[in-house]
């Protein structure tokens, strides 16, 4: 009772102890570990874990002393008690702890002692080889601060290894690898000339050849740069070993070259074909039984057998497993270990992808029939693997899966499907899997079905289909899958509740991705068992039944959307089918009649009935009496009403329902959607609006609830309530004096907002449009109503700034300023031309706020209506160019190259007789000739610009040299776009030029490049192809600013013409690489007064929008044709680089390890110093608040880093650095971050799939 209440209040935080007290205590928990009786033993070492982080350092060596001493008694119980609390020591004390040294000075002299001693007992050393094994994982940085100690550990543990006993040798093994990891490299190559020597002594002697084998493998996995230096030196062991009959030393061999290839990646590529031929040699390896495989491949070949053959050869194969049994066969652990090499080949060779599908995937499909059950699943797990790694890598381009949490951004990242591509060849392979496969999903054994139908869905993900011809095969094993009764033992309860699971999330897949007509044969077998998993007991299963419910019922009654008509092609109801509609909607009624169903549950059965109604409304006429009620009543309950009112969205947007019913269900439900608009869900307001939008088509009166959301205040709901508006005055025209009285005062104040912008302005647009549109009379109104904003200026000669603000607020309000100005001539042009009404007036005598706005507005209207006739109108503008305002002389510029657009035969030789005439207006003249270009750079540009292009190119050129950078930016953005208009005569102009002696010409040239890929035509692209790599080999040209600019250029191709560059990459990747690298040379010292500064001059080139940029665009857009190692390596090394740099390497470091997680998991050791350098840097007590939130960004970005990576770590295992950097961060300054991101993680996991999968319109 003592002992517990002491353990209580040991694990209060603000509970201390004096010097004596801790003395005393420390004592009595140590008397209490020798205690006679057993439980209170154990209460005295949980003690032991909370007291070890608040005693002082001289208790803490008193209890290691003790516990050495306890550890070494022949009574076993206390022998035991002793090994736990030693190990409990280490483990609780953190290793930045300050303490940590001492504890590992104390304690490995004394382990060592021990293991050296040869009248120690088996078990004593056994226990003692555990904690320092222990040790050396936790405290192992503490250990390399002392050669002569790790010296000393290594030369006690080699010897070891030649143990009589094969655990004891295991156990030597596993601590030779926490050693290594922090070994100095004249240790490690000591060790490993050992181990070569052991070799040597070792050749007939099984049992030490298989500890030596697992010991290098064991190595590879610790220290895996310094070994791969003598893989040349032990891939050749490994090879004889593996000929000699010993099924435990093959094993070993087998582990030892799937460590190689998981953590050696490049030494290993050379022997990658050797390895897999090993591999698939050992998957068939069965010397006990009895199988011809090669006649198993000839019948594959031939594919023509019946279905009755096919069972009767089922049937024999499951006698044959009766029958046979042998429990000194241990030939399946080879056939296992051949199978997770093969895994860890397909995972991290995408490259292979063709290859593997030729001779790996064949084999795997064969070894389907394996005899023992934990083989079978990993063969299924290893196809399953190669399928994930199609899906990324292996045909049309990226398609996001259905749960992936990744950004959305994507392009086309493969190449077009072909005969010899891994989708086409895993095509070629359906048939010959589905056979063999189908005869495992009617086995007895559930852990094998339940893979086999996870394979059956990521199949159909990655084929987009393709099991049309091969439905009838997996039936019977549906039929049985979903039909079995739940055992009365928990265990078959879950398996069984599991396999059903899986079943139904592969059949919601199936139908998502073929044609439905493909099952209307097959629906009389298929929607029984279907529709009474609904009525399943366990929560999980029926939710997921009605997710496939709704793929069921789009199947039972397609409606497919024509998108050259734009219209709905609707069949009728086929009358053999209509039992099943009306069955499903009767387990969905009863399920949401009942009160106490799960939350999940409630929701998903109200999107079935959804679903049903908006598929199948017209043959439900009387069902819907009942049922649109109950969607009313759910509508008004909180619970449930977001997912309602999605529901009702789908059911206003069909096709087939056009009930009364529907109709007055719909009528009352506008009033309580449009009452939802006002609740603080933005969620719900965002369906909501989404909902009205469709109600208003044939409903109104919702006009007064969208005036709170005409405003910035959120952006995402704003042009959704625009959208509304619109529809509202298109249905109903006699709506435009409520929307004038009541909206329109928010729309002025909004127009002044400069937030407005993207979608959100385009719908501003369209309403002004339609509200001219409605009535072209309340044109006055609106004009009147836009400039009024800029009439209020107080300061008739400035734009609305103030005078008194600092400098860096009125550049601020400046940029605000002209944003808003600009939002506002867009729409005063857009009811200008909509209206026809020109307002023939100058602005010489207005004030600038008046002037500007004017020529912002010019701008817009000419570059929609040739305004030509108006003689003098380039005239006035051009006096404009010597206004004293610089925003005057901007928008003068705008509204000239805008102007002239219209009319580029009268205009465009003004603007150039201007440019040769003027220097001093030449900057403004080239941001009017790119407004012009800009308009015509296209097809229609070679008529336009024709007789102009010469002179134009050569003005260009002569304006780029010795002028700033941000004219020189202006200059090749006209060079881009002009060559655009004419690539065949311009491209190989540019190209000439790429040899420039100027630095200036030669970063304009690859400037321009850049913005010729805007262009979406395939003949300019043809043009550029050849050409590309001479652009970008710029890259590694002599001046700074050109390899930027060029950087630049690569990000650009690789974000917007990902295919022009995918195939020269091997080019051009190690010239980015090169850039990522911190440069002593480009380092150096500036004095500023007394004080000295390091300049890096690469930081430019190496963070944004240059060489990591560039990294992270082409993980989005190239991934397949990344050497994902050399790419994982610069990540890595990012993370100790500048603070924009992290943050990048953070990020790519979280998609890697959802695309690439087995290429990650073997380096998670080496993130380790990085991460923990970031979390654990201190600012200068002088540092402002700036840095300070600059340095706590990158810190949440580390956390959340480690978050994710930490799942990898669960799974791969043998992560001892990176599992001690985990742990310190949970309990130390960051741990409520890292609680905060463990728990976004895990609800974003939990979340897929969930509310919204077929009808999310947030």
């Amino acid at each position: 009772m003592a002992a517990n209440d002491l353990m209580n209040d040991l694990q209060k935080p603000d509970f201390n102890l004096d010097e004596t007290n801790e003395k005393k205590v420390v004592q009595k928990v140590l008397k209490l570990m020798d205690d006679a009786n057993g439980e209170v033993q154990n209460l005295a070492v949980k003690c032991l874990a909370p007291l070890v982080k608040k005693v002082r350092e001289t208790q803490l060596a008193e209890i290691i002393d003790k516990l050495c001493e306890y550890a070494t008694q022949k009574k076993e119980e206390l022998r035991d008690i002793a090994g736990i609390g030693l190990k409990t020591v280490i483990v609780e004390i953190p290793s930045n702890s300050p303490n940590a040294g001492s504890v590992v000075q104390r304690l490995i002299p004394k382990l060592l002692s021990q293991l050296e001693n040869p009248k120690a007992t088996y078990e004593v050393q056994m226990d003692t080889l555990d904690i320092l094994s222990e040790l050396l994982a936790r405290f192992g940085s503490s250990v390399g601060n002392n050669v002569a100690s790790q010296k000393r550990i290594q030369n006690v543990l080699v010897p070891l290894l030649s143990h009589s006993r094969p655990a004891f040798r295991k156990r030597t093994t596993v601590a030779l690898g926490n050693l290594v990891t922090h070994t100095p490299d004249e240790l490690f190559n000591d060790l490993v000339q050992k181990l070569l020597a052991e070799f040597e002594r070792a050749q007939n002697q099984k049992d030490n050849l298989k500890t030596l084998i697992q010991c290098v493998g064991t190595l590879s996995r610790s220290s895996a740069p310094r070994l791969g230096k003598y893989l040349p030196q032990f891939l050749p062991l490994v090879f004889v070993n593996i000929n000699i009959n010993d099924d435990e030393l093959r094993e070993n061999c087998l582990q030892a070259l799937e460590s190689f290839v998981l953590r050696c990646p490049t030494e290993i590529t050379p022997n990658i074909n050797t390895i897999i031929e090993l591999a698939l040699v050992y998957l068939k390896y069965d010397p006990n039984y009895n199988s011809d495989d090669m006649a198993d491949d000839d019948d594959d070949a031939n594919m023509d057998e019946d279905e009755e053959m096919a069972t009767e050869d089922e049937e024999d194969d499951d006698d044959d497993d009766e029958d046979y049994s042998d429990d000194d066969d241990i030939s399946w652990k080879v056939r296992r270990s051949s199978s997770k090499l093969l895994a860890s080949i397909i995972g991290t060779r995408h490259e292979l992808l063709s290859q593997l599908y030729t001779n790996v995937a064949p084999a795997l499909v064969s070894r389907f029939k394996e005899r023992e059950e934990s083989v079978r699943v990993d063969i299924l797990q290893t196809f399953i693997v190669l399928l994930r790694q199609t899906h990324v890598y292996g045909g049309e381009g990226y398609i996001p899966r259905e749960n992936d949490h990744e950004p959305k951004r994507r392009r086309a990242i493969g190449p077009s499907e072909s005969q010899e591509s891994p989708k086409q060849m895993l095509r070629n392979l359906v048939q010959r899997l589905s056979r063999n496969l189908s005869k495992q999903l009617v086995s007895k054994s559930i852990i094998t079905k339940q893979t086999g139908f996870l394979l059956l869905r990521e199949l159909v993900t990655v084929l987009n289909g393709g099991l049309d011809n091969h439905l009838n095969t997996f039936i019977p094993a549906i039929e049985s899958s979903l039909s079995t009764s739940s055992d009365t033992s928990h265990h078959h309860t879950s398996t069984n509740s599991n396999l059903k699971i899986e079943t139904l999330s592969f059949l919601r897949q199936l139908f998502k991705v073929h044609p439905p007509q493909v099952f209307h044969k097959y629906l009389a077998r298929l929607c029984p068992p279907i529709i009474s998993s609904v009525q399943d007991s366990f929560y999980k299963i029926t939710s997921e039944a009605f997710l496939v419910c709704i793929e069921l019922i789009k199947v039972i009654r397609p409606i497919e959307y024509q998108e050259n008509t734009q219209t709905y092609n609707v069949q009728p109801l086929n009358p053999e089918f209509r039992q099943f509609i009306l069955d499903i909607y009767n387990v969905t009624i009863a399920r949401l009649s009942t009160p106490d169903a799960d939350q999940e549950v409630k929701e998903r059965s109200i999107m079935c009935l959804g679903v049903l109604i908006s598929q199948a409304g017209d043959n439900l006429q009387d069902e819907l009496k009942m049922c649109m009620p109950i969607l009313l009543e759910r509508l008004r309950n909180e619970v449930t009403r977001l997912t309602t009112v999605k529901t009702f969205t789908m059911i206003a947007d069909s096709t087939v329902c056009e009930s009364e019913d529907v109709k007055i269900a719909i009528i009352g439900a506008i009033q309580e959607v449009a009452s939802l608009l006002r609740k603080h869900h933005r969620q719900l307001k965002v369906a909501a609006l989404v909902c009205l939008e469709v109600f208003v088509q044939s409903y109104t009166h919702v006009l007064i609830e969208l005036t709170p959301h005409i405003s910035d205040q959120d952006l995402h709901l704003l042009p959704l309530a625009l959208n509304t508006m619109v529809s509202v005055l298109r249905t109903n025209p006699a709506s435009l004096d409520p929307v004038n009285n009541d909206i329109l005062p928010s729309v002025f104040q909004l127009v002044q907002s400069t937030l407005v912008q993207g979608a959100a302005l385009d719908s501003l647009l369209v309403l002004f449009r339609t509200l001219i549109e409605t009535d072209e009379d309340h044109y006055n109104k609106l004009l009147n109503g836009l400039f009024s904003p800029v009439q209020k200026s107080q300061d008739p000669n400035q734009l609305t700034l103030s005078k008194q603000a600092r400098f860096f607020i009125c550049t601020l309000l400046h940029i605000i300023i002209i944003k808003a100005y600009s939002t506002i001539a867009q729409c005063i042009a857009t009811i200008c031309v909509v209206s026809n009404k020109y307002r023939n007036q100058t602005a010489q005598n207005q004030s600038d706020s008046i002037k500007y706005l004017c020529l912002l507005t010019l701008g817009e209207i000419g570059r929609k209506v040739d305004l030509s006739a108006h003689s003098n109108l380039h005239v006035t503008i051009l006096t404009l160019f010597t206004a004293q305002s610089e925003d005057i002389k901007s928008a003068a510029a705008f509204a000239l190259g805008n102007v002239s657009a219209g009319n580029v035969s009268k205009y465009l030789p003004i603007v150039i007789s201007e440019i040769n005439s003027d220097q001093r207006k030449r900057y403004l003249l080239l941001h009017s000739l790119k407004e012009i270009i800009s308009r015509y750079s296209n097809e229609d540009g070679v008529k336009a610009l024709g007789p102009f292009a010469d002179d134009i190119w050569n003005i260009l050129f002569q304006s780029g040299e010795n002028i700033e950078e941000g004219t020189r930016g202006v200059v090749a953005e006209c060079l881009g776009k002009l060559t655009l208009a004419n690539p065949n005569k311009f491209l190989p102009e540019l190209q000439k030029r790429l040899r420039s002696d100027s630095a200036q010409t030669r970063g304009t040239v690859v400037t321009a490049i850049k913005f010729t890929f805007i262009n979406q035509g395939q003949e300019y692209d043809e043009l550029l192809r050849p050409l590309i790599v001479d652009f970008l080999s710029l890259i590694q040209d002599n001046d700074l600013n050109v390899r930027r600019l060029s950087l630049s250029t690569l990000n650009s191709a690789a974000h917007n013409k990902p295919y022009l560059i995918r195939n020269v990459l091997d080019q051009l990747l190690p010239l980015l690489y090169e850039e990522t690298l911190v440069k002593e040379s480009l380092i150096h010292m500036v004095e500023m007064g007394p004080f000295k500064h390091k300049v890096d001059d690469g930081l430019d080139i190496r963070k944004a929008n240059s060489a990591y940029e560039c990294m992270y665009t082409l993980l989005e857009t190239c991934l397949d044709k990344l050497e994902i190692f050399n790419f994982l390596t610069r990540v890595i090394e990012g993370l100790s680089d500048q603070h924009d740099i992290a943050i990048l390497s953070h990020t790519m470091l979280i998609r890697l390890a959802h695309v690439a997680p087995t290429a990650v998991s073997q380096r998670l050791d080496e993130t380790v110093e990085p991460l923990k350098g970031t979390l654990s840097y201190r600012m200068k007590d002088n540092a402002v608040k700036s840095e300070i939130d600059k340095n706590n960004e990158l810190c949440r970005s580390a956390v959340r880093t480690a978050v994710v990576l930490n799942k990898l770590a669960e799974q791969a295992g043998s992560t001892p650095k990176f599992d001690s950097f985990v742990k310190d961060t949970k309990i130390g300054s960051w741990s409520d971050q890292y609680t905060i991101y463990q728990n976004e993680l895990e609800s974003k996991e939990s979340g897929s799939g969930h509310v919204g999968d077929s009808m999310d319109t947030s």
